[in-house]
């Protein structure tokens, strides 16, 4: 065992577990349910860090004190690794899903393996199934262990099934490169496992929580607060790509209809709780490659590479039928209807003011219609 290499290990995944915590505390503060998650894996990577390096130090000083210490202190590391990745599981999908009543259904069944291994810990410290500490205070690993390995390995393959059915039914995620996690996380344990005297694997969960953080910031300066779809900024970035690129280019432009009634009927919170919706609607409606946007107040885009006149129809078909269907399902104050119009982006003869301007034209002409109902 080398409690320096241990010691330095221990303190880098501090350091940059702390540095984490402390430039996000605005974002966390004001976030939702998956912010108050990765701070609390992120508080706990940093005790675990701090335990961890004082239970190699204690490896093999003898005396029933030390020893006592010692085993309480890896008896926590080995309760914090199953925590951790269950915890992990619960961010990846309250950040997809943004859903309380989902969470209540389904993890109290994916935390019995972390439940398991907890209790298993426990029992550790007086019946030794997964390491133990000799006269002479030296620290052994037995067999048992390897099983929080696998325990945590099917958690994390877990995570990346949640990922992808999510993809699966609503389209690919940006901004939430899970390998930038996974990756630091895998080669920690497997060295760890095989490599008896290093310590990786706090390190690698402070590595791997802080590529995520930063990977969020991307997501935090393209993605609209309320509806949790892209902003205007985003808009700007892709239409600059795509009107570059080859392919035909096309847009619709929606806008909720009497939202102002809306607000002034039931107040601005039930307002937000009507785009929220909005946004959901379109998300369902939208194909994988359609990029669905928030535009400014009331009005939201979905833009689509390498289609036509036909397929902006079709979409414009879904969203009508998804809105019909949450208006007879979701039992709201309100009733949602929106107003449409698409064009296509001519590289000859259009600007992008100019293609954003056919959109709303043709908007406003179903939206006329509307209001004379």
């Amino acid at each position: 065992m080398n409690v320096i290499a241990v010691m330095t290990s221990d303190y880098i995944g501090l350091v940059i577990v702390l540095a984490m915590l402390s430039s996000s505390r605005i974002r966390r503060r004001g976030g939702g349910d998956e912010f108050k998650i990765m701070s609390f894996n992120g508080i706990l990577t940093a005790i675990a860090c701090i335990i961890d390096f004082f239970a190699f130090c204690l490896d093999g000083i003898p005396g029933k004190l030390y020893r006592g210490v010692s085993l309480v202190a890896n008896t926590f590391c080995f309760v914090a690794n199953p925590l951790f990745v269950f915890s992990w599981c619960l961010y990846v999908d309250m950040k997809l899903y943004k859903s309380r009543r989902r969470i209540k259904k389904i993890y109290p069944k994916v935390a019995i393996p972390a439940i398991c291994l907890f209790i298993m810990a426990l029992i550790n410290i007086f019946i030794p199934v997964i390491f133990w500490i000799d006269a002479e205070n030296v620290y052994h690993r037995m067999p048992a262990g390897y099983l929080f390995y696998v325990v945590d390995l099917g958690y994390l393959i877990y995570s990346v099934w949640i990922l992808k059915n999510y993809e699966k039914k609503y389209g690919k995620v940006r901004f939430f490169p899970l390998y930038l996690m996974l990756g630091p996380i895998i080669v920690g344990c497997f060295l760890q496992s095989i490599f008896y005297g290093i310590s990786l694997i706090w390190v690698s969960l402070a590595v791997g929580l802080t590529a995520i953080y930063m990977a969020s910031q991307n997501e935090f300066s393209y993605v609209d607060t309320l509806t949790g779809l892209y902003n205007r900024a985003y808009l700007d970035y892709q239409i600059e790509i795509m009107a570059r690129a080859g392919g035909n280019l096309g847009g619709i432009m929606i806008d909720v209809d009497h939202f102002k009634q809306i607000n002034d009927t039931y107040g601005h919170s039930i307002g937000d709780e009507a785009l929220i919706d909005v946004a959901r609607i379109l998300l369902f409606s939208k194909p994988d490659k359609g990029i669905a946007i928030r535009f400014a107040g009331d009005e939201f885009i979905v833009l689509m590479k390498d289609t036509n006149e036909q397929q902006l129809k079709k979409i414009m078909d879904n969203i009508r039928a998804e809105q019909d269907i949450f208006n007879e399902t979701e039992g709201r104050q309100y009733t949602i209807s929106l107003s449409m119009g698409y064009s296509i982006y001519d590289r000859d003869v259009d600007t992008v003011d100019s293609f954003f301007k056919n959109m709303d034209d043709n908007m406003y002409i179903e939206k006329n219609i509307h209001h004379q109902k």
